[in-house]
């Protein structure tokens, strides 16, 4: 079994969008080969909030394959050139 966790941070005014990449991750991952569950654990703090997605694959290259996806390249592109300009 592989096991990957990522972390996204925003503050509490922007949670909205956390959750909807919450529920399309969730979506997208059961559907994918290989994998074995999918869990979101959010922590709260004063002004911020935290979303933790864990996944657990049958073996890595499960998850190597689903990350190398095309449209999944392609959003974090998107996401970097968005923190470039700012």
């Amino acid at each position: 079994m592989f096991v990957v966790n990522a972390s996204f941070e925003t503050e509490k005014k922007f949670e909205e969008r956390l959750k909807q990449k919450a529920k399309k991750n969730k979506t997208e991952i059961e559907e994918a080969k290989g994998n074995l569950s999918f869990e979101c654990w959010k922590k709260d703090s004063a002004d911020k909030v935290e979303y933790i997605f864990v996944s657990k694959w049958e073996e890595k290259q499960f998850f190597q394959a689903w990350i190398s996806r095309e449209e999944h390249v392609n959003e974090h592109k998107e996401a970097n050139k968005k923190k470039s300009i700012f």
